[in-house]
């Protein structure tokens, strides 16, 4: 599977003006002010605020994977019946510090892929799959709520779709940052996120130099899943059961880049990592 520039994949998350639906360009180092890392910092926000603490974990975990230079790869979906181009990654999330006492502050260990498009209609679509183990059929979140424990998301495979505009601020900056639209939920079928290889520690790109507590180290997966999803009228768990179901697979195993990360602290600390 070939690599694609993860400079790129700011730009077809952040910038309004760009209209694509296959990823093309030259790569370019991260800057200590990641845009994308940015983006994912965005989303998680967005996710904690509507009371979605398990996506807000995943996201936080791609701003930190960002800003240690994480190259994307290219992922073919199929949504329904239309092929889709993504740019993706996986995480694979790790704790040194054991014990009873702090398994209950945090999710358990598990891997997370990304991906995200955006093209001509002004709209960024975003994926994200987990599984606590190399295979994993979907958890049905019906019965869910906001005191749910974090880790009971966790307990098996999840799913989430979204589509969001392009406008808004980052902080001080006048960015062009993700504002949540539609939501859809998996409820049936299962995910594939499996460990093929880990390698040499991950570049430190200058936006990483704040990150404290994660070892971080190249890793390849073979992803595959078919999972079904049915639109939500509100996060995190309202699923609108009238809806129409969306249907996310792709029919062969296809290989993604992606870092394995091991925390040195009991509990994630935003995207400062154990800072």
């Amino acid at each position: 599977m070939s690599s694609i520039p993860r400079a790129l994949g700011a730009l077809l998350l952040i910038a309004a003006t760009a209209c694509v639906d296959a990823p093309t360009g030259d790569a370019s180092a991260a800057t200590a002010d990641d845009p994308l890392a940015q983006a994912f910092d965005e989303l998680a926000r967005q996710a904690t605020a509507s009371g979605d603490a398990a996506r807000a974990e995943g996201f936080t975990y791609a701003a930190i994977a960002a800003r240690n230079g994480v190259t994307p790869s290219r992922l073919d979906v199929l949504n329904g019946s239309t092929s889709e181009i993504y740019e993706a990654f996986v995480n694979s999330v790790d704790w040194q510090v054991a014990g009873a006492s702090v398994t209950a502050l945090r999710v358990p260990a598990h891997r997370v892929l990304t991906a995200w498009r955006r093209t001509t209609d002004g709209v960024t679509r975003v994926l994200t799959f987990s599984t606590p183990s190399d295979s994993s059929a979907v958890v049905n979140p019906a019965g869910f709520s906001v005191t749910t424990p974090v880790s009971a998301n966790f307990a098996g495979a999840a799913a989430l779709y979204q589509e969001t505009t392009t406008v808004g601020t980052l902080g001080s900056s006048a960015v062009n940052a993700p504002v949540v639209d539609e939501f859809w939920i998996g409820t049936a079928g299962w995910v594939k996120l499996r460990e093929l290889s880990v390698g040499a520690a991950c570049p430190r790109q200058a936006s990483s130099r704040e990150i404290t507590g994660v070892a971080c180290r190249n890793a390849r997966f073979q992803v595959r899943m078919d999972v079904t999803m049915q639109r939500l009228t509100r996060r995190p768990f309202d699923v609108m059961g009238t809806s129409p179901a969306r249907r996310f697979r792709w029919t062969a195993d296809q290989a993604l880049a992606g870092y394995k990360l091991t925390f040195a602290c009991q509990a994630l600390s935003a995207s400062k990592g154990c800072g």
